[in-house]
């Protein structure tokens, strides 16, 4: 999702109202629960480049490298 079309989205609720973030990804979830909450607690900018670790999970590499952008990273935590 590029930052315009979250904007785009967000900007048509009340402004006021909380952000949260879920996930049903089964990587991610506790036993016997069909999604996790997650909390935003950061927005940052980053120039990295998408990459897999060696075992396949999606991950970054912050080292200055020839396919390095700009990415916008939101931070999250389960905990709130």
């Amino acid at each position: 999702m590029k930052v315009r079309e979250l904007m785009s989205k967000l900007s048509t609720f009340n402004q006021d109202l909380e952000v949260l973030c879920y996930s049903e990804d089964p990587n991610i979830l506790p036993k016997k629960h069909g999604f996790i909450l997650l909390e935003i607690n950061d927005v940052d900018l980053k120039e990295a480049e998408k990459t897999r670790c060696e075992d396949g999970i999606p991950s970054f590499r912050f080292d200055k490298m020839e396919d390095s952008k700009p990415h916008v990273l939101i931070g999250v935590t389960t905990d709130f």
